[in-house]
């Protein structure tokens, strides 16, 4: 398969900041707390109907869960996190509306704090437009904030005016014009 590139609109969350306050109408669950494992499949969900490029590319695979099984075990390669950062929002139903990966760039640290960035964020499909994209980045912000961040660059495709909203409200800023990023 020949690489790709697609529009990404870069954003920056700069430190320091008071602590996100999240909503409650979410509860955050670490990944690894819920039996069965089922990151694999919410994430596989979630991308099979997602407007962006990188996310429709791994769906296309002939193994879906493949495919994200190898996305998310290529986390480790270039940042780092721990298990209990990595979390499940999910409603008063007991149902997982979504997802946020929050990570820190190896390599990237100005004195004891370091860089960090949301590998991941996702809504599953039929929760979309709801506003949980704002909960979850907010609930990912503030647990890079507790850890001790200097900044987040996060970024997301042109397309994804919704995501591209939920960052200005929380308050990141464009950082820059889109730029082409390979997928």
């Amino acid at each position: 398969m020949s690489q790709q590139t697609f529009l990404k609109v870069p954003f920056v969350w700069e430190e320091p900041k008071p602590l996100v306050e999240v909503p409650s109408r979410l509860t955050f669950e670490p990944v690894k707390a819920k039996h069965n494992d089922p990151l694999v499949p919410v994430i596989a969900r979630i991308m099979a109907l997602s407007i962006d490029a990188s996310d429709q590319r791994r769906a296309s695979e002939d193994d879906l869960y493949a495919a994200v099984e190898a996305f998310l075990n290529s986390a480790r390669d270039d940042f780092s996190y721990q298990d209990d950062w990595w979390q499940f929002g999910i409603n008063d139903s007991g149902d997982i509306v979504g997802v946020v990966l929050p990570v820190t760039f190896n390599g990237c640290a100005k004195g004891t704090l370091e860089e960090g960035t949301l590998y991941y964020l996702g809504v599953v499909p039929e929760y979309r437009g709801l506003g949980f994209a704002n909960d979850l980045l907010m609930q990912g912000t503030r647990i890079l904030q507790e850890i001790g961040v200097w900044q987040i660059f996060c970024d997301t495709a042109v397309v994804n005016v919704r995501m591209i909203s939920a960052f200005k409200q929380v308050g990141y800023r464009q950082y820059g014009e889109p730029w082409e990023r390979p997928v």
